[in-house]
């Protein structure tokens, strides 16, 4: 073989790799952690100051297990009526990502649904409001 045939070669099997990464970087799955990722950014300096207003007052969310169950429960000693939502996010696949919406609750426990959680490690974005209209926001690591 000489040296033109060995650079055609060469080049062939480069174009052909290149080809080959791009079809297969095409075919992943690129999830952002909300649909509305980029409006959302916008109105992050109220989410910003939800947590500030709860590491000030003390007040935070907890996931703990009693009798066999898991709860998320909030610890809030200045109200009764609470109520609000939880995003558990997936990092590593949104199709396991699970809302839960906290209805309004006297204890401010509210009992996880666990059958809709797969195994995997999410972050648990807890968003609340009590009866005083003080909103306020959490995040959690959380691992099943």
């Amino acid at each position: 073989m000489n040296w033109g045939k060995s650079i055609v070669l060469v080049y062939s099997l480069f174009v052909v790799g290149i080809v080959y990464l791009v079809y297969r970087s095409s075919q992943q799955s690129i999830d952002l952690v909300d649909k509305n990722y980029y409006q959302n950014e916008i109105m992050y300096q109220h989410e910003i100051d939800a947590t500030q207003k709860a590491n000030k007052k003390g007040v935070y969310p907890i996931i703990s297990k009693l009798e066999g169950v898991e709860y998320l429960i909030i610890s809030d000693s200045t109200s009764k009526n609470i109520q609000g939502s939880a995003y558990f996010y997936c990092p590593s696949n949104s199709k396991n990502d699970v809302k839960m919406e906290l209805t309004q609750s006297e204890d401010g426990k509210w009992k996880i649904p666990s059958e809709r959680i797969h195994p995997s490690t999410y972050q648990v974005r807890v968003k609340w409001v009590n009866d005083m209209k003080d909103t306020f926001q959490w995040n959690i690591n959380y691992s099943k």
